[in-house]
C-alpha cells in the first residue's frame, strides 16, 4: 500500500513539472506586453508586439461592407514625425510611429527587398503584359495577429486575415471566400517617409510597411469586407503581434 502511495506521489510530481512550463510561458507572455507608447521586440520568440486601441472607422471603405481600399486595418497614430494621414481609417490604432515598428522588425532580422515611394509606385501600377517582378513590393514574409483580454479574463487571439472575407469574380458570378493575403515586409512607408501610418495594407500599396503582394503595386485591389462584429468594443486595449519569416543564406 505504501509503495502505491509513493508511486502515485511521484507521478503527480512528474505530471506537475511537465505541465508547469506552459503555465509559466503564459505568465511570461503577459508580462512582456508593451506599455502604451512602447513596443516589445522579443528576439527569443522572433516577434514584435504593439499596443493598440480599437476604433470604429464608420463610413470608411471595406468596413462592414465589401469594397476596396489602400489603407491598412492596423496602423499607427503617428508617422514621419507627425499625425498619420490615414489614422481615421484604421480599426487597430497603434500608439507608436510607423518608423518604430519598422525599426523593431529590422532588429529581428526582417528585410525589405523591393520598395517604392508612393509617387514611384504609381508608375508601376497594374497587371500588364510587360509587368515584371520589380512591379511587386517584396521583402520577407510576415504573419500578423491581434489579441486581447476579455471581460471574463480570458485571452483571445485572431489572425489578421480572419477579421475579413474576400469577394472574387468567377465567370459571371461573385463568390465569397476567406481573405487570403500574402503579407511581405517591404518597408516603403518608413524608408520613403510617406506619413500614412499604415502597417499592413490589404493591397500592394507602398504607403505602408507591410503589403499583400499577390498583385502588382496598387492594382488590381482585392475586394474585402472587414467584420466589426469580430473585434471588441471601440476603446478596448488590444495587441498586434507581427512574426517575420526572415530569409537567410
Amino acid at each position: 500500500m505504501k509503495r502505491r502511495s509513493i508511486c502515485y506521489f511521484v507521478l503527480c510530481v512528474v505530471f506537475t513539472s511537465l505541465a508547469a512550463p506552459s503555465l509559466r510561458a503564459e505568465d511570461e507572455s503577459s508580462a512582456l506586453l508593451p506599455a502604451p507608447g512602447k513596443i516589445v521586440v522579443d528576439r527569443t520568440k522572433g516577434e514584435v508586439i504593439l499596443s493598440a486601441k480599437v476604433q470604429f472607422p464608420a463610413g470608411k471603405p471595406c468596413i462592414n461592407e465589401f469594397g476596396q481600399r489602400v489603407q491598412a486595418f492596423a496602423g499607427c497614430a503617428t508617422a514621419a514625425g507627425g499625425d498619420a494621414k490615414m489614422a481615421g481609417y484604421f480599426v487597430f490604432l497603434v500608439d507608436v510611429e510607423t518608423e518604430t515598428v519598422f525599426d523593431g522588425l529590422i532588429e529581428l532580422g526582417c528585410r525589405p527587398r523591393v520598395h517604392y515611394s508612393i509617387q514611384d509606385g504609381r508608375q508601376r501600377s497594374g497587371l500588364k503584359p510587360e509587368t515584371t517582378t520589380k512591379d511587386y513590393l517584396q521583402g520577407d514574409p510576415v504573419v500578423l495577429s491581434v489579441f486581447w483580454k476579455t471581460e471574463a479574463g480570458a485571452w483571445v487571439e485572431k489572425a489578421y486575415q480572419d477579421f475579413a472575407t474576400e469577394r472574387v469574380q468567377v465567370g459571371e458570378r461573385q463568390i465569397e471566400k476567406p481573405w487570403t493575403p500574402h503579407f511581405v515586409f517591404h518597408g516603403s512607408g518608413a524608408i520613403h517617409k510617406s506619413g500614412t501610418g499604415c502597417i499592413a495594407c490589404p493591397c500592394d500599396c507602398p504607403g505602408g510597411i507591410i503589403a499583400d503582394n499577390r498583385f502588382p503595386v496598387y492594382d488590381p485591389k482585392p475586394t474585402v469586407r472587414f467584420d466589426m462584429s469580430q473585434v471588441p468594443q471601440p476603446g478596448t486595449q488590444v495587441y498586434v503581434r507581427i512574426r517575420p519569416i526572415a530569409s537567410r543564406p
